[in-house]
C-alpha cells in the first residue's frame, strides 16, 4: 500500500496519556500519530494537505475517545458522528497552523465473512483472475494511462485485448475512468482492487455479499462507475471474450501455482512471525496489469484474510538466458513483497516509537525523486526496508549459495540503484547477519529491537552528500 494525504493504518495499541482540554499540537515533521478508540494510526502528509482540512471516520460506537499525538506534545478529545472536531497542528517547518475538522460516521464493514464462506476458504490459498477484475484492466488498456508501462503489453493476449475492444474505446466508461486517471494516478490501485467487490449476474454486476470495498478506504471507488462498466461490457460483449480465453487464464494459474508457492511462503512468514495468522490467502492478478502491486487484509467473524493484488511474473527474455533457480528467485519476488507486509507491518506497529526515533532523519534513508521518496514516514520507510530484507532471509533458506549470492546482489543493487533506499546495503547485510545468527527458537519477529536499534546508531551522511 502506497502512502499520500491522510492514509491511515490503524492497529490496536495499549494505553497511551495525553494532554487534557488542549487543542493545539506542534510538530517539525510531516506526519503525527493519532489514536481512535485507541487504535493507532499514521496522519501522513500534514505539510502538504489543504488548509484547513476536513475529514470523517467511520466507526462503530456512536462516541470514541480520539488523540493527536507529534514528537512535541498531544492533545485528547472525542469523535461523534455528525459532529465536527475541530483541532489545530502548528506546522513548524511551514510556519502556519492547519486547521482540521474531523468527524465520524456509522462504519460500513469493508468485508462480512459468513459461516459458510469460512468453512469454504478456511486454510485455502486461491489463485484467481476475476471476470469483473479483468474487465476494469481491459479499460484501462484502453485509456491513456493504458499507453504506459502499467499495462503489459508483450503477449499475444493484449494484442487481442486491443483487436476486440479498440472500436469501444470512446465509451462511456473508458472516457470517464481515463479523465479519473489523468486527475490522479493514484486511484489506478483502488479502482482495480475495488473491482474485487463485484461479480456477473447475467449482463448485472453486483456485489458479492463478502466485500464492501476492497482498496483501503471507506467507500468502494469503483460502485459510481459500474452502470457504465455493464453498458461497456454489454456493447463490447465482454462476457464472450473473457470466456474465450478462460483456457489462456486457467493456464496462467496453473503456472503460477506450480512455479511460485505461495503456501511455502505463508508457511515461512507464519514461522518467522507467529504473533500473525491468516485463515486465507489469495492471490489476484490479470496478464494486463504492468508493475503496479497492492496488498490489505480483512477480519470479520473470528476469519481473517490477506490479498495480494499484484501482477503475473511473466518470464521474459533477459529472464530465460537465466539459470533456472534465479528464475525462480525472481518470479517469487512480486507475490512475497505483497504478502510478507501482512505480516511485518503488524510487527513493526509494535515498536513505532522506537521507529520513529532510529528514523527521524528520512533524508539519509530514502532519494528524493526516486520511488524510495515516497515512503515519508519512519514507519513506512523502515517496513520497505524489512520488506525487502526479508526476500533475502527466504532466499537464504531456499537456495544454494552461489544462488543465494546472486539474487542478493540483484535485489541490493535494484533497492538502491534504481528505487532510492540509499542504505538498503547495510540494513541487509545486517539483518543476515542477525538472522544467521539468531538463537534456537527466535524468529524474525524477535530481531526488530536490535535491527531498530542499529538503524538509530547510523551517522547521517545525506548533508555530508549535499553539501
Amino acid at each position: 500500500m502506497k502512502s499520500n494525504g491522510l492514509y491511515l493504518l490503524f492497529l490496536l495499541l495499549g494505553s497511551h496519556t495525553f494532554a487534557q482540554n488542549r487543542t493545539i499540537v506542534r510538530t517539525k515533521l510531516n506526519h503525527v500519530t493519532i489514536y481512535i478508540n485507541h487504535e493507532r494510526g499514521n496522519f501522513n502528509g500534514v505539510n502538504e494537505i489543504p488548509n484547513p482540512f476536513a475529514y470523517s471516520f467511520g466507526t462503530g460506537p456512536e462516541t470514541v475517545p480520539f488523540a493527536v499525538v507529534s514528537e512535541q506534545d498531544s492533545i485528547a478529545l472525542s469523535l461523534q458522528h455528525g459532529v465536527k472536531t475541530t483541532f489545530q497542528i502548528i506546522r513548524e517547518t511551514k510556519g502556519d497552523t492547519l486547521i482540521c475538522q474531523f468527524s465520524a460516521h456509522k462504519e460500513v464493514k469493508a468485508a462480512t465473512f459468513s459461516d459458510a464462506y469460512k468453512t469454504a476458504h478456511q486454510g485455502q490459498t486461491l489463485i484467481q483472475i476475476p471476470e469483473v477484475y479483468e474487465l476494469i484492466n481491459v479499460i484501462f488498456a484502453l485509456t491513456r494511462y493504458g499507453q504506459t508501462n502499467a499495462i503489459y503489453k508483450e503477449t499475444d493476449y493484449y494484442r487481442a485485448v486491443r483487436k476486440h475492444f479498440e472500436p469501444y474505446r470512446h465509451q462511456a466508461a473508458v472516457r470517464t475512468i481515463d479523465s479519473l486517471l489523468a486527475q490522479s494516478e493514484d486511484i489506478y490501485a483502488p479502482l482495480k482492487m475495488d473491482s474485487y467487490a463485484y461479480a456477473f449476474s447475467g449482463d448485472q454486476i453486483e456485489k458479492t455479499g463478502v466485500y464492501d470495498r476492497v482498496s483501503w478506504g471507506e467507500t468502494n471507488t469503483l460502485e459510481p462507475y459500474i452502470p457504465l462498466l455493464m453498458s461497456f461490457a454489454k456493447q463490447s460483449d465482454y462476457r464472450t471474450f473473457f470466456r474465450k480465453h478462460g483456457s489462456y487464464y486457467a493456464s496462467l494459474v496453473a503456472d503460477f501455482r506450480q512455479n511460485v508457492d505461495v503456501a511455502a511462503m505463508k508457511q515461512w512468514l507464519e514461522k518467522q512471525f507467529p504473533r500473525t495468522r491468516y485463515s486465507a490467502i489469495k492471490v489476484i492478478f490479470t496478464p494486463l496489469v504492468g508493475w503496479n502491486q497492492s496488498a490489505n487484509s480483512f477480519s470479520d467473524n473470528g476469519f481473517t484474510e490477506a490479498q495480494a493484488h499484484i501482477n503475473f511474473p511473466f518470464i521474459t527474455t533477459f529472464m530465460s538466458q537465466q539459470p533456472a533457480a534465479i528464475v525462480k528467485g525472481g518470479r517469487m519476488l512480486i507475490v512475497f513483497t505483497e504478502l510478507n507486509h501482512s505480516y511485518l507491518n503488524p510487527e513493526a506497529d509494535r515498536y513505532a516509537s522506537e521507529i520513529a526515533v532510529a528514523y527521524q532523519d528520512l533524508l539519509n534513508w530514502i532519494t528524493t525523486g526516486k520511488p524510495s521518496g515516497n515512503y515519508n514516514n519512519p514507519l513506512a520507510c523502515f517496513e520497505e526496508y524489512m520488506n525487502y530484507a526479508l526476500v533475502t532471509l527466504l532466499y537464504s533458506d531456499l537456495f544454494d549459495k552461489q544462488t543465494f549470492q546472486s539474487l542478493k546482489t540483484n535485489l541490493e543493487n535494484n533497492m538502491v540503484n534504481q528505487r532510492g533506499f540509499r542504505h538498503f546495503r547495510e540494513f541487509n547485510e545486517e539483518l543476515l547477519r542477525l538472522y544467521q545468527n539468531r538463537q534456537p527458537g527466535q524468529t524474525v519477529a524477535d530481531l526488530y529491537p536490535a535491527i531498530i536499534a542499529w538503524s538509530g546508531q547510523q551517522k547521517s551522511d545525506y548533508k555530508l552528500l549535499t553539501k
